[in-house]
């Protein structure tokens, strides 16, 4: 075994050491000199390039702008859409006076069987409502329901600036359930109107309007959101009804009362449909509600504008559901569509070459499948428009342009007559409406308020059968009549109504 050199040890140690020294001296001097500190003046060309690059964002926030952030997550396109539209938005309250009837003594055979011996007791009765509305143009012209301002004596509009107006109807149309309010006033916030066709089930629906306003000391309106359902909803009539309700809007966002007439909106802040009614158990929402789709509105919104109501169109043709075994008489691959069954002379539906057994089956690019499509379509269209019909005819495909003309009959300038109401004939469409197959007679249009005729009680939509015994088949002999009873006394009609018949006194 070796021994260490102990020579050869001690100059290693000393090498490592002196080199250890010399690095540490290099540093220093290169410190001093700034190496470190000063890159651009020992290396000018990546300071140049350092100085193109962003600064180096700031660790700490400050309270200020996180507060910025957070309000501008705040900011939905919701809360955007009920901006927009909360200041059009108006709240309607109605008083209406009523005469009660009741017999002084109670039966258990109704009131009929008092009525035989004492004279009912009549007293006046103020009953008050209240509904939304929302603005559609900057004169004040204000969008709601029917019922919400049906026979109306007084009418106070709220706005959302806690200004009161005074509101007129200008128009009124029961089966639609549509009217329209006017208040003296210019320069308004108004709504847009959106397009109530490209619906998306699923997307955002808001509502808009006055829930139990008549509780709350406050003209700013209550927002509630949910989807839209469903579409296209169809509701069935009950026994009495009036209106028509076609091709509803569902949702759940939450229409209480007082919501009714207020605007539904999409997440744009468009208005898509007027909120009507819900379906509850419960007096209150439960997430089934319903609005008229706004394009249905827009539709009629010139007639009830212009002329006070819905100035129905004639388009000459009688028309009945087709069923299977009748589509495989014509040897139709699908029952599908309506098979016309009348076509009135010079009429309208002549004149697009229109005939008996056709079938049509498309308008407007509107697939009809049933007959309450295509009494819809009728009911929507307006003279002088033109419908691009598709109709079968031995089988064959055939395109028309039918253009329908106003009711013959009709007053398109909303006069009235002496006995304070407008009459139109029952055409196809109106006895769709009306609930009746007869066509005989004439329909109430329109009833002046403070006449003979509002004094007896004698309301949109009721038919005319009969005056003075003498029973009457259109317009032309109404008219005829009532002329030759003019200097007669009083006048004995026969009225229908929700399928009844009544006798109506009045003196003209």
């Amino acid at each position: 075994m070796s021994t260490p050199n102990r020579k050869k040890v001690g100059v290693t140690v000393f090498s490592i050491f002196f080199g250890m020294l010399a690095g540490a001296v290099i540093l220093i001097l290169l410190y001093v000199s700034g190496f470190f500190h000063a890159p651009s003046s020992i290396r000018p060309e990546l300071a140049a390039e350092r100085s193109h690059l962003p600064p180096e964002p700031e660790m700490v926030q400050t309270a200020a702008s996180l507060q910025d952030e957070i309000t501008g997550s705040r900011q939905s396109a919701i809360v955007r859409a009920a901006q927009k539209v909360g200041p059009a938005v108006a709240s309607i309250s109605v008083v209406q006076v009523r005469v009660v009837r009741e017999h002084p003594f109670f039966s258990p055979f109704g009131d009929e069987f008092w009525g035989r011996f004492f004279r009912p007791r009549e007293y006046k009765q103020k009953v008050y409502g209240i509904g939304s509305g929302f603005i559609i143009n900057p004169d004040g012209y204000i969008m709601t329901n029917a019922h919400v301002v049906r026979e109306a004596d007084q009418l106070k509009v709220t706005l959302t600036t806690g200004q009161e107006y005074e509101g007129t109807v200008v128009g009124l149309d029961e089966a639609s359930d549509l009217a329209v309010v006017k208040i003296d006033a210019e320069d308004l916030p108004w709504v847009a109107l959106g397009n109530s066709e490209d619906l998306i089930i699923g997307e955002w629906a808001i509502a808009v309007g006055n829930p139990f306003g008549y509780l709350l000391d406050d003209p700013n309106p209550t927002v509630t959101v949910g989807v839209i359902s469903a579409v296209n909803r169809d509701i069935k009539r009950e026994r009495g009804q009036v209106q028509i309700y076609r091709k509803m809007i569902q949702t759940d966002a939450a229409i209480n009362p007082g919501n009714s007439g207020g605007p539904l909106v999409n997440a744009s802040g468009e208005v898509i449909g007027i909120n009507t009614f819900i379906f509850t158990t419960s007096r209150g929402s439960e997430g089934i509600g319903f609005a008229i789709p706004i394009n249905r509105a827009k539709a009629l919104l010139s007639d009830l504008i212009d002329y006070g109501r819905i100035i129905p169109v004639w388009i000459g043709a009688g028309v009945q559901e087709l069923n299977p075994i009748l589509a495989q008489s014509l040897d139709l691959e699908q029952a599908q569509g309506v098979i016309i069954s009348d076509v009135e002379d010079d009429s309208p539906a002549e004149k697009a070459g229109l005939k008996v057994k056709d079938v049509i089956v498309e308008v407007d690019d509107q697939k009809i499948r049933t007959l309450s499509d295509w009494e819809d379509l009728a009911y929507l269209a307006r003279a002088n428009q033109t419908l691009n019909l598709a109709f079968l005819r031995n089988g064959k495909r055939i395109n028309a342009r039918l253009v329908p003309e106003t009711l013959p009959g009709q007053p398109s300038d909303g006069s009235e007559s002496r006995l304070g109401i407008t009459v139109a004939n029952i055409s196809s469409a109106l006895a769709y409406r009306l609930g009746t197959n007869d066509r005989r007679g004439v329909v109430v249009a329109g009833v002046e308020k403070g006449s003979a005729a509002y004094e007896v009680g004698l309301e949109v939509g009721d038919i005319i059968r009969q005056i003075n015994d003498r029973r009457i088949r259109n317009v032309e002999e109404y008219e005829k009549l009532v002329n030759q009873t003019k200097n007669r006394g009083r006048l004995i009609l026969l009225i229908e109504r929700d399928g009844a018949l009544y006798f109506v006194s009045l003196e003209p």
